[in-house]
């Protein structure tokens, strides 16, 4: 039997390591907070860097002007991303341009170039819930109709209600939208969308996980109680390390289920769902732990870690909360 390699190719890894430090240099807390505060919500010059390094057109055909790749290869970026807690719709246009690429045609060979260069955004709404990540910011937007067609629908075509968000680093919306023929782009009853962008959002989840966990950690060995560092105490150091052992084994779950997702597998739904849900529980020991360990300023808003906790909660329920995740993977395991 062959063994199933599910670590990242080195490519892969270094990808992800220039997305980390490209991160690092133009996206830092301070200027992080900067674009929460902002009306547009968003850092300036990152979208333009992340076409630069390919990110943007990663999942779009190279005869397109992508990169050509699949969802494997782009974990790394994924999880940096999410560590950064980054205020960009990389998930959505990374699964707008994967089902564009799919159904092919004028709309695909149109648009996913300007895609890849950073010069369209994607909302897409196809997953569980009615609201729209990235939906003030889109200039296109996938959609699925009640009997699961796929629409690919212009922005001058749409009406974008904006709802406001605990999490300022997304931008929900409620879009409406009428049905027509003419933006039909695939007539598939699907859900290989929503089993992208799980993974993809679990990928951030893991990235956020860690995150917290090196927050947690370096505010341990800063704090003083009792005259001690409260790194020292026993219960804080058990609390890290669980966090660490939850984060550790989702993160494998998360690369299987990237693998099924690539490879189209029969298996695909519940693999995707398990990285969700796992990546979801692990993000939420991580932010409860980092609370804990702040203690009262961990609350507050003046603290950057508030900005981590946010994202964390967000992303829990976008693509479906863990409930909906759970009663999937339990619906494929009993179905027969």
């Amino acid at each position: 039997m062959t063994a199933l390699r599910l670590d990242p190719d080195q490519d892969a890894l270094d990808f992800g390591a220039s997305v980390r430090d490209l991160l690092a240099d133009l996206a830092p807390a301070g200027v992080l907070r900067a674009a929460w505060d902002s009306p547009e919500g968003r850092i300036p010059g990152v979208w333009a860097r992340l076409a630069d390094l390919g990110v943007l057109g990663s999942l779009v055909p190279e005869d397109l002007g992508g990169l050509g790749l699949d969802v494997r290869s782009v974990l790394p970026v994924l999880i940096a991303s999410g560590h950064a807690a980054l205020p960009e719709p990389l998930v959505e246009t990374l699964v707008g341009s994967a089902l564009l690429a799919s159904a092919g045609g004028e709309v695909a060979a149109r648009w996913l170039p300007e895609i890849a260069a950073g010069k369209a955004v994607v909302g897409v709404g196809i997953g569980p819930g009615e609201l729209v990540n990235a939906g003030p910011w889109a200039d296109l937007f996938v959609l699925r109709d009640k009997d699961g067609r796929l629409h690919a629908v212009e922005a001058a075509d749409v009406t974008v209600v904006a709802t406001p968000s605990l999490d300022q680093g997304v931008r929900l919306a409620d879009v409406q939208w009428q049905p027509g023929e003419a933006t039909v782009v695939s007539q598939a009853d699907d859900d290989a969308g929503i089993d992208l962008a799980s993974v993809a959002v679990a990928a951030q989840l893991v990235g956020l996980g860690e995150a917290m966990l090196d927050l947690s950690v370096r505010y341990a060995l800063q704090r003083e109680q009792f005259g001690k560092l409260i790194g020292s105490f026993q219960a804080v150091k058990h609390q890290l390390a669980d966090v660490y052992v939850a984060n550790a084994f989702a993160k494998p779950v998360v690369a299987r289920a990237a693998w099924s997702v690539a490879r189209d597998l029969p298996t695909r739904s519940r693999d995707a769902s398990h990285a969700k849900y796992a990546a979801s529980r692990a993000a939420a020991r991580a932010a409860r732990t980092a609370l804990q360990v702040h203690a009262g300023i961990g609350y507050t808003y003046e603290h950057d870690l508030h900005m981590w906790l946010k994202r964390t909660w967000s992303l829990t329920s976008l693509w479906g909360d863990t409930a909906w995740h759970r009663t999937r993977v339990a619906d494929y395991i009993l179905e027969d």
